[in-house]
């Protein structure tokens, strides 16, 4: 890659000899990247080829002089800056390490991302990290995690920023997971060196496991909602019933054990109350998305009804969004099948079971549940279904246990079926 200076700004730029290397659906997914890692791309085609550049703006290159890490062996204890940056870049390579996984899941190979540290860059405060990721096909076989490449990772690990913000430990676990294609380590330790718990398979609390149980306590207590606080308070309230009755007097002895029972009643009561209302808000959400369908473009409607109220009460009718929804239209040549679905529910299920499934395709390979196709924020998801049925994102198989975000005309297969993915709303 070159850097270039153009007449608004700095951009790094990518040479490709064929404009059929470029991938329309990985460059859409890139520019609308929810983890914010990755420069948007912007590819012009020229002659024979085509040309992919990335504007960094704003930013430094990880090696440029101008910008300094701090020394690892530094005395830090009295610098809070370097020690909160310190803290929020770890926090931010973390989950740049665990992006790189999940590329996977966009069916986008790691061995896209361009790892040399001249081509990374930065902040002034080095806190938040830009990288290019070339929207180009990628062969199937490559789509693990073993093809982001260890030797160009321990490269990338080997450069001052990376040093100052992981261990020699972190290093080489990192670079061994992705020679040994150990994807579930490499997660592993992304999620130690970001050091939080928001997900669930790379949740790795350090401080907890060192802390004393009795240091963890008022932590606990903290963590707990208004409801849980209240039952703790009548356990405590009939310990010390029971403490007040053995210690012979009656009078505190009744007060607490009425506390308890009153906290815990209001407690059930205001569960109860706050359950009742979320199921109301759900179904107010469904009946909204329902009338959606028929409604598409009503306007917000705000009146006065002199006939329905003395007073002249004003009545607002609701914008009625329509709902985003999927389509699936036939690409095979095959009469027993629609030529076309469309995909509108949360949750849509492909196969051949006519119970199971709400588009039945009775055709062999196809299982009798198939896959999923789930509806999230507007965006849409494909999980395989554990079976022998094989399904198949623009000629790439998929794996089972997986959730592959699908973009509108992209080619999916279910067995040998094939059909074009839209959206529409």
């Amino acid at each position: 890659m070159q850097i270039k200076k153009g007449p608004y700004g700095y951009y790094a730029i990518e040479k490709l000899d064929s404009p059929d290397k470029i991938c329309a659906y990985a460059e859409e997914v890139i520019a609308g990247n929810k983890s914010d890692f990755y420069l948007q791309p912007v590819t012009d085609l020229f002659g024979s080829g085509a040309m992919c550049s990335f504007e960094f703006s704003g930013y430094l290159q990880l090696t440029d002089p101008e910008f300094s890490v701090f020394s690892p062996g530094k005395k830090t204890a009295s610098h809070k800056k370097d020690n909160k940056n310190l803290s929020l870049r770890r926090r931010s390579v973390g989950d740049l390490f665990y992006a790189f996984a999940k590329l996977l899941d966009n069916l986008i190979s790691p061995s896209c991302l361009v790892l040399d540290p001249n081509m990374i860059f930065t902040d002034p405060e080095g806190i938040s990290v830009k990288m290019c990721c070339l929207p180009v096909k990628s062969h199937p076989e490559d789509l693990c995690i073993s093809s982001l490449g260890a030797a160009r990772l321990e490269e990338l690990l080997n450069c001052d920023f990376f040093k100052s913000i992981i261990t020699d430990d972190e290093k080489n676990a990192l670079v061994y997971s992705v020679k040994e294609n150990n994807e579930e380590m490499f997660l592993k330790i992304a999620g130690l060196i970001r050091g939080n718990g928001e997900d669930d398979s790379v949740s790795m609390n350090i401080q907890s496991r060192k802390a004393p149980a009795a240091e963890g306590l008022p932590s606990a207590l903290r963590n707990l909602s208004k409801s849980e606080k209240d039952l703790v308070i009548a356990a405590l309230s009939s310990v010390l019933s029971v403490l007040s009755l053995l210690g012979k007097m009656p009078l505190p002895c009744i007060l607490f054990y009425l506390l308890s029972v009153i906290i815990f009643i209001s407690t059930l009561m205001n569960q109860k109350k706050t359950k009742a209302s979320i199921r109301k808000t759900e179904s107010q959400e469904q009946s909204r998305q329902r009338s959606s369908i028929l409604f598409s473009d009503n306007p917000v409607i705000s009146q006065s009804d002199d006939s329905s109220s003395e007073s002249g009460t004003e009545y607002a009718l609701d914008l009625y969004k329509p709902l985003i929804t999927g389509r699936l239209t036939l690409l095979s040549d095959n009469d027993k099948i629609n030529s076309n679905y469309t995909l509108y529910l949360d949750k849509t299920t492909i196969g051949s079971d006519c119970f199971l499934s709400d588009i039945v395709l009775d055709e062999q390979g196809i299982a009798p549940l198939h896959a999923v196709i789930r509806q999230t924020n507007g965006s849409f998801y494909l999980e395989p279904a554990k079976g022998s049925g094989k399904t198949f994102i623009e000629d790439s198989p998929v794996e089972t246990g997986r959730s592959y975000e699908i973009k509108s005309g992209q080619k999916i297969a279910f067995g040998d079926i094939e059909f074009r993915f839209g959206t529409s709303n």
